[in-house]
């Protein structure tokens, strides 16, 4: 996958999240590497994580997520 391509994605990833209903959602951070997104930040739930994860994937374009979401419970 080409640079431009990645960072798009990443882009996108990015703007998905900091437009969601959800707030915890909107403070995670999104890192693009050569082959996945890393999510990581922190949420009050294991559904929270989930959902951030199920956010991006829409705009992932087959690139791996690796979800490092933490659940601070």
């Amino acid at each position: 996958m080409k640079a431009d391509s990645r960072n798009e994605i990443t882009r996108a990833a990015r703007e998905v999240l900091s437009a969601s209903s959800v707030r915890e959602l909107r403070f995670l951070r999104v890192d693009g590497n050569t082959s996945h997104l890393e999510l990581t930040g922190r949420v009050g739930s294991y559904y929270h994580k989930q959902l951030a994860q199920e956010t991006i994937r829409q705009v992932a374009r087959g690139m791996q997520m690796v979800n490092r979401v933490q659940v601070t419970a």
